[in-house]
């Protein structure tokens, strides 16, 4: 859901100003408009900088131009009569909270303006944006963008639901909510009160920037191996493992006690946007709901799934959800991990074993911990192969 800016027509501008923002007009004629230095009232003013932000040769200086434009001066010319665009612009080079929250408060702005804003919104601007129910009933990606912020109070979140719930809104991108909806089940029946969910959230988030951090270092192609698998380690938790700090622990536990005190509602919308350590404490929640919500998190990483696909303490519905991925079962050691896993469906692992290397055949043929068959078509895989 994106909006594509446009030039506004020259026509549109009065003579005095069309000289400064034709494609043709001279460089500097451009320069000293996109600096401030053309005379006209700040709504004009404001589409003056806009035409030219299209413009490379000035679209730095008309950036800076916007961005040191006094906020009283920007907050008028924003609440007049403004082009979609216009307002779009504005919302992607100031974060000013007045500012956003006149974009999002004005008729012209566009709903996927509105879109990207809910994504990064503050708990306020969230609850502005989510009073428009006529704008986030057309445009149910809204919807899906506050849930998935974390700063959007859960209170916000929840009559959210509701509304769409009641007007037969199908929130798509939301494959666990969507399953935990379909249930019928309460799914708001105790849990943290907001504030306290709130906290929970806010922490959080600052551990998803810092694993989005790291994702990013992944991507440098000068690390060495060993910076690499260092790296991969920290973000599937192995680091954890036996060398957490005491302050470490605490934290740990602390989060599995705000978890545990949590409605479902709550644990489906943590699973969803939360951190890879709060995901990899609700994939093993006994409740369906709950579980199956947190392996369809799109914050699963591959890594995560490697992890995941070796536990035999996962409930069967996150196993099997596991085998069903085709993205996730064509990594051999994911697949290799599942025929040792007795939680695999049986059909799952006869198709996979026939893709297996001798040395995991061998190991499969020789476990106590798969059925029975499983085992026996592995040796005689082996047999076929010459190998004992």
């Amino acid at each position: 859901m994106e909006y594509e800016r446009k030039p506004l027509p020259i026509e549109t501008f009065p003579p005095n100003l069309q000289m400064h923002v034709k494609p043709e007009s001279p460089p500097p004629m451009k320069m000293m408009a996109a600096r401030g230095m053309v005379p006209a009232p700040p709504a004009q003013q404001l589409q003056v900088l806009y035409n030219l932000h299209f413009d490379s040769a000035v679209a730095d200086a008309v950036r800076e131009s916007l961005a040191q434009m006094p906020d009283n001066v920007l907050l008028g010319a924003v609440q007049s009569d403004q082009p979609g665009g216009v307002l779009d612009w504005v919302a992607s080079v100031r974060s000013d909270e007045s500012i956003l929250q006149a974009v999002a408060l004005h008729k012209g702005t566009e709903d996927a303006t509105i879109w990207r804003l809910a994504k990064r919104a503050d708990g306020e601007l969230c609850e502005i944006i989510a009073n428009n129910q006529v704008r986030v009933l057309r445009s149910p990606q809204i919807i899906e963008a506050l849930y998935a912020n974390p700063k959007a109070r859960m209170a916000t979140v929840d009559r959210l639901i509701d509304l769409a719930q009641r007007n037969e809104v199908n929130l798509s991108n939301l494959p666990g909510l969507n399953q935990a909806l379909k249930s019928g089940v309460d799914l708001n029946e105790g849990g943290l009160d907001d504030d306290a969910y709130a906290a929970v959230m806010g922490d959080e988030a600052k551990k998803v920037q810092a694993e989005e951090q790291k994702l990013k270092l992944l991507q440098d192609e000068n690390l060495t191996r060993s910076q690499r698998e260092a790296l991969e380690k920290e973000l599937a938790g192995d680091d954890q493992e036996g060398e957490a700090t005491e302050e470490e622990d605490e934290k740990r536990l602390s989060l599995h006690v705000q978890i545990n005190n949590m409605n479902i509602a709550q644990k489906i919308r943590l699973a969803t946007v939360g951190s890879r350590e709060a995901i990899k404490i609700l994939v093993r929640d006994s409740n369906k709901l709950i579980h199956m919500a947190a392996i369809r998190s799109p914050r699963i990483q591959m890594g995560d799934v490697r992890q995941l696909s070796a536990n035999k303490s996962l409930p069967e519905g996150v196993i099997s959800y596991i085998a069903s991925n085709r993205d996730w079962t064509k990594h051999y050691d994911v697949m290799s991990n599942l025929t040792m896993n007795p939680k695999t469906p049986l059909a799952d692992v006869m198709n996979f074993v026939n893709h297996l290397r001798t040395k995991e055949l061998r190991q499969l043929s020789r476990s106590r911990n798969v059925p029975h068959q499983v085992s026996r078509v592995a040796k005689q895989l082996l047999n076929k192969r010459g190998m004992r």
